[in-house]
């Protein structure tokens, strides 16, 4: 008789749904942490009460605009999906979500690729469902509109309150912040620092030095928590310090919101006189500008702690807009015939640029200059004299430009190479050659083939090397 048993399949865990919502809010005022916070309270409280549902966390951007992606928790949600972290996402309407179109589809199609399912809960729209990227195109396309009218209305406030003489919004160092200049106080301590450094830059010290001792000091700092050079020259380039202030001078080009750009007169700008307290004068202030100006031109040669020559800051590459630098450096062998060079600012940093220029040999070049103001040597008062600077295009394409107003265009042929080779190398380069064809000789063998003789090749080392020495000491090389 046949006996039946029921197999029964054993349990398998259910597996949940790993859950994690966004929330969101553009501007930041008294009232919006509630509501992000509110946000969040809810998702929280929804997923971990959801049976079947796993919370993996709220992400929740706060102050930042939705026509952006580049939002810091966002993008980190978008990268837990990435990394197979997440099942399903909950936002409360698309327009949290993202309000640029095009934006909103990319991630959207992206996490669809993932399987990670976004669900929208004012729409009542899942990005799972039949026609639920269609749906999605138009009401994105209605939100995005929306934040385009949002972004003209305060476009348009803001250049009213420039019409009026309001800023939109003022913090700068040496002042109270201000939510449009028209209360603006002076921070005694700050502005006597302000001054000190305007008085020091026409005394001559460095931004560098000033940042350094400002920093050592008991002066209060800045808003990044410590004083830079770039941080002293804005604050000597900064006009608000003499009470009046340019609006305007930045604008929000359309379609990218957070993207400011200098404004070069396509909008209208305004000037409003005696708008704050100054702290330095008018004439200050423009003798500053002359001076920076000037060590400008200097370029290096305004720097009191850089050893300069009589060519610094004069030789220019053309393409990089600019200077060359004077490299010295130790020979490479012991025959190298020199070891200062000249090359383009750009390319001794190691950046890419597509110049075209070459390392010139100090020597090489004087020679060159030299030959193009008829003088048997370099002299550094002729030079600092009758040239301006040097334009350098490509590998030997040279531009004088003199004091006098005139130019004159040149092709470089290097020539240092060629007198390297004196009497006394060439001599022991020959007696190379003949020990060479007298031991293939002696081999039976090719002499082109033949291997040099070690003596021989050790008398023409010692000679190249006792000669570009004393080449270099002729031309005061280290």
């Amino acid at each position: 008789m046949r006996k039946i048993e029921r197999i029964t399949p054993p349990d398998t865990p259910r597996t949940l749904t790993r859950v994690a919502a966004y929330a969101r809010i553009s501007v930041e005022t008294e009232r919006t942490p509630t509501s992000l916070s509110t946000q969040v309270s809810y998702y929280s409280k929804l997923i971990q009460s959801t049976p079947g549902w796993d919370y993996a966390g709220v992400y929740a951007d706060s102050g930042i605009s939705g026509t952006t992606a580049n939002r810091p928790q966002f993008q980190a949600m978008l990268q837990a999906a990435r990394t197979g972290e997440l099942d399903l996402i909950l936002t409360k309407s698309i327009s949290r979500f993202a309000r640029n179109t095009v934006d909103l589809l990319e991630t959207v199609r992206e996490l669809k690729e993932l399987d990670v399912e976004v669900r929208f809960e004012k729409e009542n729209l899942s990005t799972f469902s039949k026609d639920g990227e269609l749906i999605l195109t138009l009401l994105a396309s209605v939100a995005q509109a929306e934040s385009e009218q949002i972004s003209q209305n305060v476009k348009w406030r803001i250049r009213k309150g420039f019409e009026q003489g309001k800023a939109n919004g003022f913090h700068l160092y040496g002042y109270t912040d201000s939510k449009d200049a028209t209360d603006v106080d002076i921070i005694d301590a700050e502005a006597d620092v302000v001054r000190w450094i305007y008085e020091q830059y026409l005394s001559r010290v460095s931004c560098e030095k000033m940042s350094a001792q400002l920093n050592a000091s008991d002066a209060p700092p800045p808003m990044g928590g410590s004083f830079n050079p770039e941080s002293v020259r804005a604050i000597l380039k900064n006009p608000t310090y003499t009470g009046n202030m340019l609006l305007g001078q930045w604008s929000t080009p359309e379609g990218k919101p957070g993207r400011a750009v200098r404004n070069t007169g396509e909008l209208p700008m305004y000037e409003v006189k005696n708008a704050i307290p100054a702290i330095i004068s008018q004439e200050l202030f423009d003798t500053v500008q002359t001076e920076i100006a000037r060590r400008r031109d200097l370029a290096a040669r305004a720097n009191w702690s850089i050893e300069t020559v009589a060519m610094t800051s004069k030789i220019k590459c053309a393409h990089c807009k600019c200077s060359f630098v004077r490299s010295v450096r130790k020979p490479h062998t012991q025959n190298a015939i020199t070891t200062e060079h000249w090359i383009c600012t750009e390319r001794k940093k190691g950046r890419q640029t597509s110049c075209g220029t070459s390392e010139i040999s100090d020597t090489a070049l004087k020679g060159f200059i030299a030959e193009v103001l008829g003088l048997e040597t370099f002299d550094d008062d002729a030079f600092t004299e009758r040239i301006d600077h040097i334009d350098v295009q490509g590998k030997d394409h040279y531009t004088f430009y003199f004091t006098d107003g005139t130019t004159q265009t040149r092709t470089w042929q290097p020539k240092l190479k060629k007198a390297s080779w004196t009497p006394a190398k060439r001599a022991a380069w020959s007696e190379l050659v003949k020990a060479r064809w007298e031991y293939a000789r002696k081999l039976g063998i090719d002499g082109r083939s033949a291997p040099t003789p070690p003596e021989a090749l050790a008398k023409y080392r010692a000679v190249a090397k006792a000669e570009a020495e004393r080449l270099r000491a002729e031309r005061g090389e280290r």
